[in-house]
């Protein structure tokens, strides 16, 4: 496989991450892994205001983080859910990136630190981000936030949970923006085998992630955790899909989005040439992130006018 220099770059990096020795569970290994990724994120943007805050909800709170580009009084916003395989993650592994789209799209970002498999497995991260969701709606004005400009947005494992939630809320979403999303548990796709020991993401990470996230067997076919198992895809939100060239992901990313225009739904779909997953995490190396970032706020800007 050939592979650009900057994928190189990325690779060498990660071969250097070093994990505390005071680590022992695979999943506390994991995100500590996974936070040592934030340096290739590049320096952070300052942002007009940063909040972060707990929301209540039932036996626990969910922690929030929210961005303000500017001190108008009502701006859209848009919702986000990081990656991670449903096991990793959290407000700092995305903050660099979503400052920046904070910036470029001048809406208010709602980040969510939903609650993580295998100490919560589906449908515990889902939940807290539907939560989130519907208490930016119930409460968008008091956020100063355009009720009919709300856009929900997720990478990866993030992106998955997205999708259920735009399911669920269609009528109150003004548009998904889904970046190389998580769309099937069988891992048989042709991108499957060309990718299966990487860049970046593996099989044998894949399988365990899955078996992490839905334990019990009943889940294994449920489309709000599985959603190219979903058929009630009809009038959905204009749709944007961010496909990265060199990732296993990549063919079940398409096949979503072919689903979703069979049901006459408006998705624009970009494959990013040269690129790993995680790529939009990584804007020290692949220049493709800012490209990404611009191309959110084109198209949220076409789909908020058209809202």
């Amino acid at each position: 496989m050939n592979l650009s220099k900057q994928i190189q770059e990325v690779l060498t990096y990660i071969d250097g991450i070093e994990i505390p020795t005071t680590l022992t569970s695979p999943q506390e290994q994991g995100r500590a892994f996974y936070e040592q990724f934030i340096p290739m994120a590049g320096n952070k943007e300052e942002v007009y205001l940063t909040k972060d805050q707990l929301l209540a909800i039932e036996n626990h709170q969910i922690p929030l983080r929210i961005y303000r580009p500017n001190n108008q009084p009502v701006l859209p916003a848009i919702v986000y859910f990081h990656g991670g395989w449903f096991n990793a993650g959290s407000l700092e592994t995305h903050d660099t990136p979503l400052r920046q789209i904070a910036n470029q799209t001048q809406a208010i970002i709602i980040s969510v630190d939903y609650r993580l498999a295998p100490e919560h497995p589906f449908p515990a991260g889902l939940q807290d981000c539907e939560a989130a969701v519907s208490w930016v709606i119930d409460q968008a004005l008091f956020l100063g936030i355009q009720p009919n400009q709300i856009a929900i947005a997720g990478d990866s494992a993030g992106a998955a949970l997205a999708t259920t939630i735009t399911r669920k809320l269609r009528h109150k979403i003004s548009a998904q923006i889904l970046i190389y999303p998580v769309t099937d548990n069988s891992l048989s796709s042709a991108s499957w085998t060309t990718y299966k020991n990487g860049p970046i993401l593996n099989l044998n990470g894949a399988i365990e992630a899955w078996q992490w996230y839905l334990p019990h067997h009943k889940d294994h076919s449920n489309p709000d955790a599985i959603p190219l198992f979903a058929n009630d895809l009809e009038q959905l939100p204009p749709t944007f899909i961010a496909i990265a060239d060199h990732d296993p992901l990549k063919d079940e990313a398409i096949v979503y989005a072919k689903k979703l225009q069979q049901q006459n739904n408006t998705v624009s779909i970009k494959t990013y040439e040269e690129t790993t997953h995680g790529f939009f995490q990584m804007g020290v190396y692949f220049s493709q992130a800012d490209v990404l970032i611009r191309d959110i706020a084109n198209f949220l800007q076409t789909s908020n006018l058209s809202k």
